[in-house]
């Protein structure tokens, strides 16, 4: 079950980053890269992204992935998509991600060697933007999905 998530209820960005180390721990490992911005957060600091907008994955009361975007006019950047590795692969990411709300223009960067991750945007009809170098030899690729 996808339902709205308000990172300053109590409990919950001590769950959001308890899911965000782990599902960015995936991601740094297959990057190399250990830097990741949401992989370092702390609780304090997840309850002070009240500027994004949040969807929480649910497997019944426990919270198993989130997603959280910025809307600007018509255009919304997913800035974070994270799942419990431990309820990974049942498709909650997707499901995450088509809880998005439909605009014209979507956009969202994920490590390049995050080959899981390119796969799942792509079958969403995201299309590769731009690549960037973050580190010596660690690059993020920027997706786009354009509404029709």
């Amino acid at each position: 079950m996808i339902l709205p998530l308000d990172p300053t209820e109590p409990g919950r960005a001590q769950r959001i980053v308890a899911i965000q180390r782990a599902a960015y721990a995936v991601e740094a490992e297959l990057m190399g890269f250990h830097a990741i911005p949401p992989l370092h957060e702390t609780e304090e600091q997840v309850a002070t992204l009240g500027h994004l907008c949040w969807r929480g994955a649910f497997d019944g009361p426990r919270l198993v992935g989130i997603v959280a975007w910025e809307l600007q006019g018509d255009a919304l950047e997913i800035d974070r998509l994270a799942v419990d590795p431990a309820f990974g692969r049942q498709g909650r990411g997707r499901q995450l991600v088509q809880a998005v709300p439909e605009v014209p223009t979507i956009t969202v960067s994920t490590g390049h060697a995050n080959r899981p991750a390119l796969s799942l945007y792509s079958s969403l009809g995201f299309r590769e933007i731009g690549r960037t170098e973050i580190a010596e030899g660690v690059f993020t690729t920027q997706l786009e999905r354009r509404s029709r």
